[in-house]
């Protein structure tokens, strides 16, 4: 299946990070001071509203589904694959069939085609007014940065689908296994560095797993892996990246510079770890993780993996210490 055919929803897509579009949509019709603006996809059942901006004015809700048939302004620019700016759509006869004028009265259009990497038209990015517009060459050049970076999100699904063909999964979790990890993790960090986005690492190991597996079996064992991997998953957002990296170690990389808050999170997986243990599983078992803020792009992915892991024994160590009984 081609991914044009695949509406991109954040229930389906691990790593387009939609909320980011979301922000990127709003503050496109800020600065155009535009009552609407979208991300639309195009695909096999016509034209659906991926982001929709958050103005009380907009008729228009993420979601939406418009027939292929229909005679809107993206279906031009997907046709065409070229920029469109229509600043008086009411003056031009080729737009009185559009049910964008005639129903819900937007006079102004100004759109740019987004593209998949290998060339195919993804769909649109695009500002709408009910008042006619006079935009210079300096709007469309910003709604073309805009579009440049939803381009490169677009770069990263391709290449997830590409890691997901080739079977870079742990198959017990479902997480990505180490090479699976290394090759989606070491892309994340070049593109943070682009756009000066802030990563961290998060190095985790099940405590007690052994104990699991001789004292309750090596089903709970396998159990525990698995809960620990849903509760990651259920704790972090969709953009964030979470691997198995063989026996009982776990990673996240996570797009954020709040390590604080990101402190919260892998308490909250250890809660709902130790919530999802049966009542008889050792006393031990629990959640040890390092967390480091990836500060220096320029130092390898495996540096700050290797850091991270030493934080997380040190958290391990330190648990053993306090639950090891006084000496005589």
């Amino acid at each position: 299946m081609r991914l044009n055919e695949e509406w991109l929803t954040p229930e389906n897509q691990e790593l387009v990070p939609l909320s980011r579009w979301q922000n990127t949509v709003n503050l496109m019709a800020d600065l155009f001071r535009a009552p609407a603006a979208f991300i639309v996809q195009h695909g096999a059942g016509g034209f659906r509203v991926t982001i929709a901006s958050e103005q009380e004015e907009n008729p228009y809700p993420s979601g939406g589904i418009i027939p292929s048939d229909t005679n809107i302004f993206c279906r031009k620019i997907v046709e065409t694959c070229k920029p469109l700016y229509v600043n008086h759509a009411t003056a031009d006869p080729e737009w009185e069939t559009n049910p964008e004028v005639s129903q819900d009265g937007f006079n102004s259009y100004l759109g740019l085609p987004i593209f998949w990497p290998d060339g195919l038209p993804f769909g649109t990015i695009c500002v709408m007014d009910f008042s006619v517009t006079h935009y210079d060459d300096t709007y469309i050049q910003l709604i073309k940065q805009f579009r440049d970076l939803v381009q490169t999100d677009l770069l990263l699904v391709q290449q997830f689908e590409q890691i997901r063909a080739m079977a870079l999964n742990d198959e017990l979790t479902h997480l990505f296994n180490r090479r699976g990890f290394i090759t989606v993790a070491e892309q994340r960090v070049q593109l943070a560095r682009r756009n000066n986005n802030g990563l961290a690492l998060v190095f985790m190991d099940v405590d007690g797993l052994k104990g699991l597996n001789d004292n309750l079996g090596h089903e709970t064992g396998d159990f525990a892996l698995k809960a620990l991997a849903r509760c990651m998953k259920n704790n972090v957002r969709g953009s964030d990246i979470c691997a198995r990296l063989g026996g009982d170690e776990f990673i996240i990389l996570a797009e954020t510079d709040q390590t604080d808050a990101l402190k919260n999170i892998c308490q909250r997986i250890e809660h709902d770890f130790c919530e999802a243990m049966p009542d008889n599983a050792p006393e031990r078992t629990g959640v040890s993780y390092g967390i480091v803020q990836i500060n220096d792009m320029s130092v390898s992915l495996e540096c700050w993996m290797e850091k991270a892991d030493k934080l997380m024994y040190s958290q391990k160590y330190f648990k053993r210490a306090v639950v090891r009984p006084a000496p005589d």
